[in-house]
Parts: C-alpha cells; structure tokens; sequence
C-alpha cells in the first residue's frame, strides 16, 4: 500500500477497535478466581455486538477505497468477530463459567503489550484479527 493510500484510509477505525478490544481482553484478564462468569459473558457478548458494525463500517470505507489488502483483512475480522460472538452467545446458552488458565493470563498481557506498540494500520488489523480468534479460544 502506498503512503498516499495509507493517508486516504482512516486509521482511527481500527485505533477504535483495538481499543474495544483491548478493554475486553483487561477485563477479562481482570477476573476474580481466572473464571469468567456469565455477566461477564453477557458484557463481552455485547461489546462485540456493538464492535461488529464499526469492523462493517471500516470494511466498507477501505472497499470504497480500494485498498485491497485492507478489505480482505477486514473481512477476515469481520468473520472472527461474528465466530467469538457465537462462541460467547453458545457459552451463555450454556451458562458456562470460563475457566482462564494461568497460560492464556500469561498470552492476554503478552497481546496487550504487543498492541501498544502496533504502529501501521496492517499490524493493527492482524491484531483484532488475533485477539477475536484468542477470545473465542478463551470460550472453548
């Protein structure tokens, strides 16, 4: 991707959803006894469906502006949050508690330092595309 498509794609949508994504993953790694219960569930089950549209959303504005690498990123993010979200709704069906092992703590603060320092709108993507699949890991 050239620079001058790189200026023409608005990288604050996926600053937002990394963002979103980043609270949810702290949250989660915040929990009491490493079990996530389900108002918890039921919280992340609503963040990702309000995060969903804004990965729509940025879908869209990279398909309007032809940068290729960005929509089939973005598509893949869309999929891997409508996957977790599935998996969280089918956990709260199921009125699961999510037990984190001590390893995925370990992978959720390795994730969150990586993030911070994500720089170009690529890695940013790679890394929303990362932490939905680790979400829906977390629920099976």
């Amino acid at each position: 991707m050239s620079d001058r498509e790189q200026d023409n794609f608005d990288i604050s949508d996926n600053d937002q959803i990394l963002d979103k994504l980043q609270e949810i993953v702290s949250r989660l790694q915040s929990v009491n006894n490493h079990q996530i219960d389900l108002p918890q569930l039921n919280k992340t089950e609503e963040d990702l469906q309000n995060l969903l549209p804004q990965i729509q959303f940025a879908l869209v504005n990279a398909q309007e502006e032809k940068l290729w690498e960005q929509v089939n990123k973005l598509r893949q993010a869309a999929r891997e949050c409508q996957d977790t979200l599935n998996s969280i709704r089918a956990a709260i069906f199921r009125k699961t508690i999510i037990n984190i092992n001590p390893a995925n703590l370990t992978e959720m603060q390795k994730i969150l330092q990586e993030i911070k320092t994500a720089s170009d709108n690529q890695q940013k993507i790679d890394y929303i595309v990362y932490l939905l699949r680790f979400m829906r890991k977390l629920v099976f």
